[in-house]
């Protein structure tokens, strides 16, 4: 069976991982000299190394209002910075809707990586975690925002206000929700179950959209792409279609505890769907699929072309001078009402 993937691997740092369909199942094995990520300690898993850089996290401006990263200093926002790094793929690749405990494990465990990663010692303080667990909800939300026009079009909701589009709309969310039908690749024929286009175009738009995205930069986490990734994928796109269930299209917060049950039950669904299938692995075909083409696509897009081309090039300019000294009637603001 495939397994879910589970650990992170810092850029400095040689782990095996062994992973298993269940967060609390990973292990990580670590050089010999360094304890395992997530060892209880008073301070992070990197407290014994003789090249350490002992520090505390230093504010560098008063707190004024809800706490922010801009209000520590340079190597506390760069341990930040990198811990929430850690911590989205970890809600990705385990759980996008953990439990209290489970959450604060998360926290702990890209907390300890990241210091380790930048070899320094930083206290973890309630308020660097609530800065690390507010992206839980930050995640869910862009991913929301990158699905939702891809909901409209492919699955041809319409806009407007007449009754033939209202229970046009109406009459579609009943037949998407209807036993995962939304899920076909064919809708009409109901075939390719897991395999809509939309799935592909989402795990593209949220996770390999540039080099700096996290599965890219984790690709241990992303390939194949993870079980439960997939499930919040799944469960965002029917969230967005339930927006669609009166008719017309209407906001509805995508919460935790509204969503959680429903994320559960995709996760639930997948893996009795992977088990009746592990002859033929159908699920892992899919999750195969979903990392390599998100990943092909990342590696073949020119990113180089922006890199080496000016944005606006001195035979371009040379060529405007020209053509405005040639020009003898010369417009200027206000005075030629054709192009107003």
């Amino acid at each position: 069976m495939r397994n879910i993937n589970g650990g992170i691997a810092p850029r400095h740092l040689s782990l095996n991982l062994r992973h298993s369909q269940h967060a609390d199942d990973v292990t990580h094995h670590r050089r010999s000299s360094s304890p395992v990520v997530g060892d209880k300690r008073a301070h992070s898993a990197v407290s014994d190394q003789d090249d350490l850089r002992p520090t505390q996290a230093q504010r560098s401006s008063p707190l004024r209002g809800r706490p922010k990263a801009g209000d520590y200093d340079e190597i506390t926002r760069e341990v930040l910075s990198l811990a929430i790094t850690f911590y989205r793929c970890f809600l990705s690749a385990r759980d996008a809707f953990p439990d209290q405990a489970t959450e604060m494990s998360f926290v702990k465990e890209a907390w300890d990586t990241a210091c380790y990663n930048r070899n320094v010692d930083i206290e973890l303080t309630p308020t660097l975690s609530k800065l690390m667990t507010n992206r839980g909800s930050h995640l869910r939300g862009e991913l929301k925002t990158k699905i939702k026009p891809m909901v409209e079009l492919m699955f041809g909701f319409k806009s407007g206000q007449n009754k033939k589009t209202i229970k046009a709309n109406r009459d579609l969310t009943e037949k998407l929700k209807d036993d995962l039908t939304f899920t076909f690749k064919d809708i009409a024929a109901r075939k390719g179950i897991y395999r809509n286009p939309l799935f592909q175009k989402a795990v593209n738009a949220m996770w390999f959209v540039n080099t700096r995205d996290e599965a890219v930069t984790q690709p241990q986490m992303f390939n194949p792409f993870p079980l439960p990734g997939f499930a919040l994928v799944i469960t965002v796109t029917e969230h967005l279609i339930d927006e669609w269930a009166t008719g017309i299209r209407s906001d509805i917060p995508f919460t935790a505890h509204d969503y959680r049950d429903l994320y559960q039950t995709h996760i639930n669904a997948l893996r009795r769907f992977e088990e009746k299938t592990e002859k033929y692995g159908i699920l892992d075909n899919i999750l195969v699929r979903l990392h390599n083409i998100g990943r092909h696509v990342i590696s073949t897009f020119p990113f180089h072309v922006f890199s080496q081309r000016p944005a606006i090039t001195d035979a371009t300019i040379a060529a405007a001078i020209l053509e405005y000294q040639e020009d003898e009637e010369t417009e200027t603001d206000g005075e030629d009402g054709d192009d107003a």
